[in-house]
């Protein structure tokens, strides 16, 4: 199956290869190793980004040390879902130090906000210019954002994956506003376990099924290749195996190091091609859903995911991935129907173990909110590429009411 699968895709073309070019990894390598790599950036003075909870429990204390004389300041204000006022807020601080890199310590929200502060800082405030916007009847329109952009080391504490891709959002009044430059790529990336060991079990998994869902959505994407199905099955798999065991009480220190060491790695695999083989659904509702509501990615791509794997389905290239997915986990079934089936249920069996939420209502969504968001969704980029066309509200309408 998964032979065939690749033999029937159309491999021709201009692929992306990812621009991060290093990566650090093991137990405590960002307080060893992170000077070494601020100097090699040619970063000479160096402004942290981080959250109040990372600084609250002592982390970013760690990583100031760390920076030695090439630290200039810290603004650990990133909030979820990189809104607009933290932003700015940061810009200030961060122009005000005459910084010339950033030091990104966090999930998806810090590495957000250094990827707009970047932004802002080469491109100017005109954010309404600088936007993606998109259309089913016009496509995506992409500013070419052409200034260099200071360079960025990310230290990620979830599993956002968003330190590799060069897209972010910026949220403003409820909808996401969506940018993109490769210029924006972080320089480098550390895999330090020792500092997610603190990372509540909640956000940390959710993070997981984040990337779960973007592997499986690289998967059915309508732009799929060989290569980033190769990136996207072994993400699959490390996740798969190791995001049960990071959160066990019943293993080890040692055990639980090493999987958040691989599940790291397994982001890697994910988000440094998904801008080859694009995402869909799962991405545009998340977007859309945390914007409006405050709902973390992970558990809106959570909750999504199975009913969007269902709705797409119904394109044999969709489920033709699935089963694709399943047969890369070893799960069963004999016929493409049967082992679609058996990756939808070990997707929901992954939720139920994981202890995440299954349901919009669940993450207190409003039941009559659920037009406005099926609106901004259809105007996310993130669905361009879905394997199952989306035209209009109603299509996504039919996937928000089941997960509602």
């Amino acid at each position: 199956m998964r032979e065939m699968r690749d033999a029937s895709l159309d491999d021709a073309g201009i692929m992306g290869l990812p621009r991060t070019e290093t990566i650090v990894h093991g137990a405590n390598s960002a307080e060893t190793h992170l000077a070494t790599v601020v100097a090699m950036t040619h970063i000479q003075r160096a402004f942290l980004l981080s959250t109040p909870s990372l600084e609250k429990n002592g982390h970013v204390a760690k990583i100031q040390t760390a920076l030695g004389d090439a630290w200039c300041g810290t603004f650990a204000g990133s909030t979820a879902h990189n809104q607009m006022s933290s932003v700015l807020a940061a810009v200030e601080q961060v122009r005000a130090a005459k910084a010339d890199g950033l030091i990104v310590l966090g999930g998806s929200s810090a590495v957000d906000m250094a990827k707009s502060v970047a932004m802002i800082l080469a491109e100017g405030d005109d954010l309404q210019a600088l936007r993606i916007r998109y259309s089913p009847e016009t496509g995506p329109n992409v500013p070419a954002l052409l200034q260099p952009k200071i360079p960025q080391i990310v230290i990620p504490t979830t599993l956002s994956g968003s330190e590799y891709t060069f897209a972010m959002a910026i949220t403003e009044r409820g909808e996401k506003l969506m940018f993109a430059d490769a210029k924006l790529i972080p320089k480098s990336v550390f895999h330090d376990p020792a500092l997610c060991m603190d990372t509540p079990d909640r956000l940390w998994v959710g993070t997981g099924m984040k990337i779960f869902a973007d592997c499986l959505e690289m998967l059915m994407s309508s732009k799929a290749k060989t290569m980033t199905n190769m990136y996207a099955r072994e993400g699959l798999q490390v996740l798969f195996h190791n995001l049960p065991i990071s959160i066990d009480p019943k293993a080890s220190q040692s055990q639980r190091l090493r999987a958040r060491q691989n599940l790291h790695h397994g982001a890697y695999l994910a988000m440094s091609m998904a801008f080859n083989a694009s995402l869909g659904l799962v991405a545009g509702i998340r977007h859309q859903v945390g914007a409006a509501f405050g709902v973390p990615h992970g558990e809106a791509s959570t909750l999504a995911l199975p009913h969007v794997m269902r709705w797409n389905r119904q394109i044999d290239s969709a489920e033709a991935a699935l089963a694709d997915a399943a047969q890369s986990l070893g799960l069963g079934g004999t016929s493409q129907g049967e082992q679609a089936d058996a990756m939808i249920e070990a997707v929901e069996q992954m939720i139920d173990t994981l202890g995440l939420p299954k349901s919009l209502s669940a993450v207190g969504v409003a039941q009559e909110a659920l037009q406005g968001i099926a609106e901004h969704v259809v105007g996310d980029m993130s669905v361009a590429n879905n394997p199952r066309k989306i035209t209009t509200s109603d299509d996504v309408m039919e996937v928000l009411t089941k997960a509602y």
